[in-house]
């Protein structure tokens, strides 16, 4: 079943599946319940200083001990915004100004948006947390393989705009 979800969140009841709008949704047959599973936003942000970003080695699956852009989901009525610089802090100890959105990525049959921020640091000092094992800067002409199918993308994009700007 889609999202591996078997119960009815109103009463309860087992799902099974219908088809509707062309795609199988799981259904309540004792209620009528068809639920529309809703996909997971997280916020992804590029903190940079132009020639060098923060990157956090990854204490967690998925992509354990990979370096990458801190980032992380946004919390169920929070702000995209404010969850952006919420997992800066959380991860990096950075607090940070967003200058802007980078892009909002998906892909076909993954729950995951992304939504991408640039930023600079406005304060802090780089620290780890449990959910990484090194945070630093890195030249951007020097990064790590990058672990998630969108990161090329995403720096290209980063890239184009930071070109845009000056």
């Amino acid at each position: 079943m889609p999202g591996d979800v078997k119960f009815c969140q109103r009463c309860g009841g087992e799902l099974s599946e219908t088809r509707l709008q062309g795609k199988l949704r799981p259904h309540c047959d004792k209620c009528q319940l068809t639920v529309f599973l809703d996909p997971k936003v997280a916020a992804v942000v590029l903190v940079s200083d132009q020639d060098r970003l923060v990157l956090v080695k990854r204490a967690i699956e998925p992509a354990l001990g990979r370096w990458s852009f801190p980032s992380g989901y946004v919390d169920r009525g929070e702000v995209v915004e404010d969850a952006a610089i919420r997992e800066v802090l959380e991860e990096t100890g950075l607090y940070v100004n967003l200058d802007g959105l980078i892009g909002v990525y998906s892909q076909d049959g993954n729950p995951v948006i992304l939504a991408v921020y640039a930023a600079t640091v406005v304060g802090g000092c780089l620290r780890t947390s449990e959910e990484s094992t090194e945070v630093s800067w890195h030249r951007v002409d020097e990064l790590p393989p990058l672990p998630f199918p969108h990161d090329v993308q995403i720096l290209a994009d980063w890239k184009a705009r930071l070109s845009n700007n000056t």
